[in-house]
């Protein structure tokens, strides 16, 4: 073969410049398709993680009325769990479910002094908005409830329990008794 139909061959073979620029702008596109999608999912895992917190939590609860029969009270400080009343057992004696998770802590408390109301409960506050939405879009089907937070010991109004909203709570309510 001679020296100019081999560079003939050579040149139908390689890419142009413009079809390798369209190739990297569609690995471009699909890549941030890929990232939006990513981190959509962590928000949907993360939402999940805190739903199954919760039932985790009412599941303590419930024991906790079983051995001692009135409902706990157990909140987060900002350090550690409190329990009330104080010297009584906390969560960590009745699931091995750490209660603190990234940006969020779970709970479960008596209503007042009412024995025959009680909840468990998430506070969302330093959660994304994007986990808050993910757990708007389950709320519903899960029989969660929102609040927004008045302090502590946390105090809900249990006769007026709204479907949990992103935009508007900042708590997550699981009604274990009403």
């Amino acid at each position: 073969m001679s020296g100019s139909a081999r560079r003939r061959s050579a040149k139908k073979r390689a890419f142009t410049l413009v079809e390798l620029l369209i190739v990297v702008i569609i690995v471009g596109i699909l890549a941030g398709m890929m990232l939006l999608s990513a981190g959509s999912a962590t928000d949907s895992a993360k939402a999940a993680r805190i739903i199954s917190d919760l039932r985790n939590m009412k599941a303590a609860a419930l024991m906790y009325w079983a051995d001692n029969g009135s409902w706990p009270i157990w909140y987060y400080n900002g350090t550690a769990y409190t329990a009330m009343p104080l010297g009584s057992p906390g969560p960590e004696n009745y699931s091995d479910l750490t209660t603190k998770g990234d940006g969020y802590w779970v709970g479960a408390m008596r209503a007042s002094d009412d024995q025959s109301l009680a909840f468990s409960v998430a506070d969302l506050q330093e959660l994304s908005n994007g986990v808050k939405k993910s757990i708007e879009k389950q709320a519903e089907k899960t029989g969660l409830y929102g609040d927004t937070l008045t302090g502590m010991p946390y105090l809900p109004d249990m006769d007026n329990l709204q479907k949990f909203n992103a935009d508007q709570h900042n708590m997550l309510l699981s009604v274990i008794n009403k």
